[in-house]
C-alpha cells in the first residue's frame, strides 16, 4: 500500500500538474495556474472540491480527496504559504508558467 500523509493544502500537487478535470473545465488556461486552485489566506483549496453541484462527489472520488498526500518528495509540506511564480515554475517547469500566470499570481 502506498504511504500517504494528511493534505496540508500546500498546493504542490496541483501546481506541479493540473488535473484532468481542471484542464477540461478551463482549456483556455493551458500553461497557467489552474483557475480552480485558490489561496484562502491559510492554504490552497481546489474549488471543484467545494462545489455544490452533482459533480462534486465525482471529482472528490476521482481525485482521491481526503486520502492524503502521496508526494513523498514534496518540499512544500513543511511551509504552507502562497507561492511565487518562480516557485511554481520550479515544480511545474519554466515553460508551463508564462506571462499570464505571472500576472495572476501577483
Amino acid at each position: 500500500m502506498e504511504q500517504s500523509w494528511p493534505c496540508v493544502g500546500c498546493g504542490y500537487c496541483c501546481i506541479r500538474q493540473t488535473c484532468t478535470f481542471g484542464r477540461q473545465r478551463h482549456p483556455q488556461a493551458t500553461g497557467q495556474l489552474c483557475p480552480e486552485l485558490t489561496w484562502n489566506g491559510k492554504r490552497y483549496v481546489c474549488r471543484m472540491m467545494t462545489l455544490s453541484d452533482s459533480m462534486t462527489a465525482f471529482y472528490r472520488e476521482q481525485l482521491q480527496a481526503g486520502l492524503g498526500c502521496r508526494s513523498y518528495c514534496n518540499p512544500w509540506r513543511s511551509e504552507v504559504r502562497k507561492r511565487t511564480v518562480d516557485e511554481m515554475a520550479s515544480v511545474a517547469g519554466e515553460s508551463y508558467y508564462g506571462e499570464k500566470a505571472k500576472k495572476k499570481a501577483s
